[in-house]
């Protein structure tokens, strides 16, 4: 294969793009945001005094040695316009804003970020992974004003001011989508409270939280299983595997960073994320975390607190205090997966996340199936190994 279309910067898009160059293959990279690396990069590392296996930090490794590879192209800020599938090739033309950096190129000098008058560029660094990106909503340049003071303040010529807007048209023997997934919203699940009752977050943002300090500021906190995953009622009857997962990783690095703190997690069943499964569930109760069977029907106000109500048939209501409640919510199909169905001819399962097709067009990772972040990365290599193979 002698070029390919990649659709999606995740870890899943990362791990394709990097198998298919490792190849030989020309690869270029479409990300509709202005970063690579897609939910990742908000993710905390979850080892405590040992590897708890979480992912992260090899993730930012593929991403990083992705951004190096002399044979990946990104194109961050890109919106697909067409695709014509019949032909030789596959043909895709894309709308791409900018400026854009070369990240290749880029010495993290640091020169644009204080050259920019509006802070628009952004400096992100975690392990080997360090990018710069610029933010359209309050770039001079992607309002069409005249500005290039990023790109003369760059000592290596890494930003490309010259352009707000450019049309590229691409043709590649192969095309792999990687748009990867939202997390559910627990809005429709009023209840528990989210964005009602203050200290009531999903994971995720506790992802967010604890990647940038100790820990969530509480002295008590409870962590709901299943959260949009498993409900009938929401015609959500599925699971999502990975909700156990991170709930666990981030429940034990609360009690290490924060011995203190009261931390139970309430779950219908664990389910079986890792090998290692049975040693670190009873390394987590060791650590002191309370595991109790029973998901809460809801939350409300108790005075400063939080008051969790657990239904029992054979026992009654029971009632829980807690000062910050964390949603593990489950995912769902990423927003636009129609219009990229639609463009790419992909069919579409009942929860809407794409049925993996044959063919010179592929998808894989979280847009096809709830994944964790190494099955994602898994399923992008071999993905890439299959569209080679189709279309060697």
């Amino acid at each position: 294969m002698k070029s390919a279309l990649v659709v999606g910067a995740g870890v899943t898009g990362c791990s394709a793009a990097l198998e298919l160059a490792r190849r030989g293959t020309s690869v270029t990279v479409l990300e509709r945001s202005s970063r690579l690396g897609g939910k990742v990069l908000s993710y905390c590392c979850k080892a405590t005094d040992s590897c708890s296996r979480c992912g992260v930090c090899i993730a930012h490794d593929a991403i990083a040695e992705a951004i190096r590879h002399p044979k990946i192209r990104f194109l961050p800020n890109a919106a697909i316009e067409s695709v014509d599938d019949s032909g030789a090739r596959v043909s895709v033309t894309a709308a791409v804003s900018g400026p854009r950096i070369d990240l290749r190129a880029c010495i993290d000098c640091g020169a644009c970020l204080a050259a920019c008058p509006e802070k628009s560029i952004s400096r992100y660094s975690r392990g080997g992974l360090v990018q710069y990106s610029v933010d359209l909503s309050t770039c001079r340049i992607a309002a069409g004003k005249e500005c290039t003071l990023c790109a003369k303040a760059c000592p290596v010529d890494a930003v490309d001011a010259s352009s707000r807007k450019s049309r590229v048209r691409m043709a590649a023997d192969g095309v792999l989508i990687a748009t990867g997934h939202e997390t559910f919203d627990p809005v429709v699940k009023p209840r528990l409270g989210y964005r009602r009752l203050a200290h009531v977050m999903t994971g995720f943002e506790a992802e967010q939280v604890l990647a940038g300090q100790l820990d969530l500021g509480a002295g008590s906190v409870a962590f709901i299983l299943c959260v949009g995953s498993r409900d009938p009622s929401l015609d959500r009857n599925f699971c999502s595997g990975v909700c156990c997962a991170y709930a666990l990783r981030m429940a034990r690095v609360l009690k290490t960073r924060s011995p203190q703190t009261d931390v139970t997690v309430y779950y219908i069943d664990i389910q079986h994320f890792d090998k290692a499964q049975s040693a670190f569930r009873a390394d987590v109760e060791r650590a002191g975390v309370k595991l109790v069977r029973g998901i809460p029907s809801s939350v409300s106000p108790s005075g400063r607190r939080l008051a969790l109500t657990i239904d029992d048939p054979a026992t009654g209501s029971t009632t829980a205090l807690h000062d910050t409640v964390v949603l593990s919510v489950g995912m769902r199909s990423a927003d636009g997966a129609g219009d990229v169905a639609a463009r790419f001819g992909l069919g579409r399962d009942e929860f809407g996340f794409f049925t993996a097709p044959a063919g010179r067009i592929r998808a894989a990772g979280t847009c096809v199936e709830p994944q964790g972040m190494i099955e994602a990365m898994a399923s992008g290599t071999e993905a890439a190994l299959e569209l080679a193979g189709v279309t060697r």
